[in-house]
């Protein structure tokens, strides 16, 4: 990871809330809590996998860092300048510098253009180079991502799932980002081509310098590609810390649950423990007070059920949002850890 001081790419205390219902008085709708009060920062040349159930806010974040959701609360720096209010003309500039690769790529490909006309749109709208050179830049992403030049004149449905997925990190390439957030860019792909899909990120990333933010349900793809790793639930950052640290001694009980259902070679081997959470994820119209993995947790106490915990660094060295954090000494209360 750089040892740049200042982020890359920089969440304060974000929200993102949608309001549900067609009431035409707005206090009688609903409000979906999708993100609350998110606050993260990815250094430059780093990958911050995000992982959670689905339905836990990742998505929505990845979108709320790239702009393309607005934002409720908050602020989003990149490149050390706020750019939550950023008008439509310096957004365009900014979609140069921080570009996205979606989990569908069958969907977020025009089936009616070719794969060179998908590749040569940024660089026409962005004005990158004449004609010839914009060919040519055509021709080098495909390379660069596994496929071949005449692949340019080819329809996407042409192409397999993987090669799909290839073909939507060439066009996120398009205009040199710094940054690329990845939503879960290889969970509609067999193992197999999972396994291709996340050495290519790793290679892009060592050749040409670039950032993640990987959104993922698997976690041992995060623990491959990731630096760190943060942890959500139910629109919150639960935990954030160095991927090997959190993912091997985890400090919140529904990173321990995430964990423990990460499917291993021998499932009889010893210290094999299979958390099952009770209950369902509550609902982020309704979410519950104090903290909201409360309702699930088998360690929760009085305190947990009327104060929420908020990130803070934990005595292993990284960050948990939990008043009785895993692994932490006893409480004066006796409370088992």
């Amino acid at each position: 990871m750089s040892g740049a001081a200042r982020p890359l790419i920089e969440a304060v205390k974000v929200s993102k809330r949608y309001r549900v219902g067609n009431h035409l008085l707005a206090r009688f709708n609903k409000v979906v809590h999708a993100v609350e009060q998110v606050s993260l920062a990815v250094q430059e040349g780093e990958t911050l996998g995000l992982v959670g159930e689905s339905g836990c806010g990742k998505s929505t974040l990845g979108r709320c860092l790239t702009r393309l959701y607005e934002v409720s609360e908050g602020h989003i720096l990149f490149e050390g300048a706020d750019i939550t209010a950023l008008g439509a003309r310096a957004l365009r500039a900014l979609r140069a510098r921080m570009q996205m690769v979606f989990q569908d790529p069958a969907a977020s490909l025009n089936p009616r253009r070719r794969v060179g006309e998908l590749l040569a749109e940024p660089l026409i709208v962005h004005r990158r180079g004449t004609r010839a050179e914009i060919a040519a830049r055509v021709r080098t992403l495909l390379r660069e991502v596994g496929l071949l030049a005449e692949h340019a004149e080819r329809f996407p449905h042409e192409f397999s799932g993987g090669q799909q997925q290839r073909i939507g990190i060439a066009r996120a390439l398009a205009l040199a980002p710094r940054l690329i957030v990845a939503d879960e860019p290889v969970s509609a792909l067999d193992a197999s081509v999972q396994a291709q899909i996340v050495n290519l990120f790793m290679d892009l990333q060592e050749r040409l310098g670039l950032t993640y933010v990987f959104i993922a349900h698997d976690l041992s793809v995060v623990r491959q590609v990731s630096t760190r790793v943060a942890v959500m639930y139910l629109g919150a950052i639960v935990e954030i810390g160095p991927t090997d640290s959190v993912l091997s001694a985890p400090a919140h009980p529904y990173t321990q649950a995430l964990i423990s259902a990460v499917p291993v070679p021998d499932p009889s081997a010893p210290n094999r423990k299979r958390i099952i959470l009770e209950g369902d994820v509550p609902s982020p119209i309704d979410p519950p007070p104090g903290c909201p993995f409360h309702p699930r947790c088998a360690f929760a106490a009085d305190r947990c059920r009327g104060e929420r915990p908020m990130l803070a660094p934990h005595h292993r060295g990284w960050e948990v949002a939990c008043h009785y954090p895993l692994g932490a000494p006893l409480s004066d209360t006796g409370r088992p850890t």
